[in-house]
């Protein structure tokens, strides 16, 4: 016995398994020349899956039981895990209550994980046979696993702490099959779910959080300015240096005795041309130091290896730097030591104040590939905000993924070819976006920044940890090289591809009263959006635009609550369509009068919410109004438009004055106000206006500054009907 009761070894007869190949049992496909592993191995090494999307890390492909230490346990959950990932199998077909679908080979490794942590603390608390485990023990566990990594007066998360209570649940479906199980009859909290247990209440409500516009406002104006003004020169400098790396990297020789004269020749050529030396990089002259070189050398700092790379082919040893000492050094004396990357670069306007400044100054090799990694970045957040897309999906985006379709009479449009992985087969299956303009310039500055080859992913690392890449472009936007660009601070906080695609439904469902910060104009992202679901109707985008209409319907609801609030309040709504809202307000009261109130507030808003339901899916807001569309037959603009049988308004050509359907709400005084005080202004105060015109202008006014002293009039404003105006 090793420790705690557990066996040296344990004999593995009885498993359905043994002897048998993981992958090939399972239905995976690998690679050519991968490892095989078998059911018996310790190490299960699947590293090469070829279905195995991106954002499955490394580690997930490599299961090692190892860290089980009961030797037999081991086994057990590896049959466990092998029953999982081929149900059918003839041995696990016939299981009763088995998993009929496979697990994903990329939960794998939490399966495992979970099983490890309950063996473990069996073993340690001396238990050394599943048929030992007695409910209490189950308890126990609970109470450990639920503290555990976190601190000793503080619980996991329930969504976290369901997991660990999972994988104790499961082992008894399948004892039949394992060669240690519970005793029969019993199985870990009986007759409750693991949510249950675990005290998780699942919602479908989406609880990520949105971006707040503080952070999102300089993230998406800053990537725009970057990839539009300094992306292309970026390119430019980043493949020059791509190929002085592959010439550095196959010039290993030294320098021939009759390319020194060459050599000189080239030294002199640019001293007289007063090109500077370029200076050496960090880490080489760390060595130089190290090796013994003077710090007071005036060549310390010169790296002259790219001028003998360039000039014969080779690489400079410390002997040949000798010989041309004095040829180095007047060219550094004449001409100065400048780092070699991106010297005389391009003016471009600042993006506080279009004041022109280099784009950047000289750069380390190190530098340039500091600024190529910000962009990059910048590429892969204005993807993720303008376009929806899932981490999974910007993940498996190759070089060469887009498509620009020609449109018949002229325009284009943008695709990106992708995968979709979430609520697929293992692997996922083919997709495309319907992009904006800007990211497919994104894209297409991404493969040329990082010089990706054709297939090859362009945000494979950022997978699993996009926050490196969102402090990779803080930092350097927050840096020398931002800041001397006029760039807007990014303040810190968490920013990911969720959070992204929560901020843009919300943004899209609310406008025009939520407009995103940034230059590009949500109607035209919400377009896109709607295509590519009426392009792919299965595909993901699909699922985007469900989710946009879900946020949408929630976002109407809570406008219609806030006016029948201020109904209730005598703030009554304006305009022609005002006396039939108003009425199903009173329809809403009447019903509720009927009622007991509730035992607490929350219900009671639960059943005002239920009530406005009906009216709120009839609301389309307008940027100066609301328009209840319940008769086609009385919208205005259906009418002027000559299509009284359409199902939707024309909210564009709403004319809210005059509509039946149309309402006026405190909200919208700002917008009426302002276009009372430009027409009168700008267009009225024009003196070259004709007669009719100034008629027309003063109708405009006229309209505007009744509607505001309307608004005024109902919520009792005492500022009076010309306030603001």
């Amino acid at each position: 016995m090793s420790r705690a009761g557990t066996p040296l070894h344990t004999p593995d007869r009885g498993s359905p398994f043994t002897g048998l190949p993981v992958a090939q049992t399972a239905g995976l496909r690998l690679k050519p020349g991968s490892p095989t592993t078998m059911f018996d191995d310790d190490v299960w090494d699947l590293s090469g899956l070829v279905d195995a999307p991106v954002v499955m890390s490394a580690h997930r492909k490599v299961l090692d039981f190892t860290t089980i230490t009961h030797l037999g346990w081991r086994r057990v959950a590896g049959a466990y895990l092998m029953a999982r990932l081929a149900p059918r199998h003839p041995a696990v077909a016939t299981l009763p209550h088995a998993f009929r679908i496979p697990i994903n080979p990329h939960s794998l490794w939490a399966e495992l994980h979970h099983l490890g942590d309950w063996f473990n603390y069996l073993t340690d608390i001396g238990i050394s046979s599943l048929a030992d485990v007695a409910q209490g023990h189950c308890d126990e566990y609970l109470a450990y696993a639920s503290r555990r990594g976190a601190e000793p007066d503080r619980r996991l998360a329930p969504a976290t702490i369901t997991g660990r209570v999972r994988a104790v649940q499961v082992l008894a479906l399948y004892g039949d099959i394992l060669t240690d199980s519970y005793r029969p009859g019993f199985t870990p909290w009986a007759g409750r779910s693991a949510d249950d247990v675990a005290g998780y209440k699942r919602t479908t409500a989406n609880t990520v959080p949105a971006v707040p516009d503080t952070l999102l406002r300089p993230l998406l104006a800053n990537s725009l300015y970057l990839l539009q003004t300094i992306g292309p020169p970026l390119a430019a400098q980043a493949s020059a240096a791509r190929d002085a790396d592959l010439r550095e990297a196959t010039s290993r020789r030294g320098l021939r005795q009759g390319e020194i004269g060459l050599l000189r020749h080239a030294i002199e050529v640019r001293c007289a041309a007063g090109i500077p030396a370029p200076r050496l990089a960090a880490p080489a002259l760390a060595r130089r130091l190290v090796g013994g070189w003077d710090p007071d050398d005036p060549l310390l700092h010169l790296g002259w290896h790219p001028v003998v790379v360039a000039t014969a082919g080779a690489m400079g040893h410390r002997r040949d730097l000798e010989t041309l000492r004095p040829e180095l050094q007047r060219w550094v004396e004449d001409c100065g030591i400048v780092e070699p990357w991106c010297r005389d670069a391009t003016l471009v306007a600042r993006h506080d104040n279009d004041q022109l400044v280099p784009w950047v100054p000289p750069m380390s090799r190190q530098q340039l590939a500091t600024t190529v990694h910000a962009l990059v970045s910048a590429a892969f957040y204005l993807t993720s905000a303008l376009s929806g897309m899932r981490a999974s999906e910007l993940a498996e985006l190759r070089a060469g993924c887009r498509r620009q379709d020609d449109r018949p009479g002229g325009g284009h449009r943008f695709r990106l070819r992708t995968r979709r992985i979430k609520g697929e087969p293992f692997g996922g299956s083919d997709d495309a976006w319907v992009v904006l303009p800007d990211v497919h310039h994104a894209i297409g500055l991404a493969e040329s920044l990082t010089g990706a080859a054709a297939g090859d992913h362009l945000f494979a690392k950022a997978s699993n940890n996009s926050n490196s890449l969102y402090r990779a472009l803080r930092n350097w936007v927050n840096g020398e090289y931002g800041q001397r660009l006029g760039l807007d601070p990014i303040p810190d906080g968490p920013v990911n591809p969720r959070a992204l695609r929560r901020t843009l439904a919300l943004a899209i469902s609310q406008r025009p009263h939520g407009l995103m910060a940034a230059k590009v104009h949500l109607k035209h992202v919400s377009i896109v959006s709607t295509e590519g679901y009426a392009a792919r109707p299965g595909g993901q985008q699909a699922s985007f635009v469900a989710e946009l209409s879900a946020e949408e319907d929630a976002e109407h609801l809570r406008l219609t609550t806030v006016a029948y609030d201020d109904y209730q309040r005598g703030v009554l709504p304006t305009g022609r369509g005002a006396r039939d809202l108003v009425a199903a307000f009173r329809a809403v009261d009447e019903i509720l009068a009927r009622h007991e109130p509730g035992p607490a507030t929350v219900v009671d808003d639960r059943r005002v919410e239920g009530l406005l339901r009906a009216t709120s899916r009839t609301l389309h807001v307008g940027v100066a109004n609301y328009c209840w569309f319940t008769d086609p037959g009385k919208a205005l603009c259906l009418k002027l438009a000559g299509t009284p049988e359409a199902d939707q308004p024309l909210i564009g050509m709403c004319d809210s004055a005059r509509c039946p359907q149309a309402t006026h709400h405190p909200q919208h005084r700002a917008a009426w106000a302002a276009h009372a005080q430009h027409t009168e202004a700008v267009f009225l105060g024009n003196p070259r206006l004709s007669k009719p015109e100034r008629a027309r202008g003063q109708a405009v006014l006229d309209r505007a500054t009744r509607i505001v002293a309307e608004i005024d009039a109902a919520t009792g404003s005492p500022e009076g009907p010309g306030h603001g105006c």
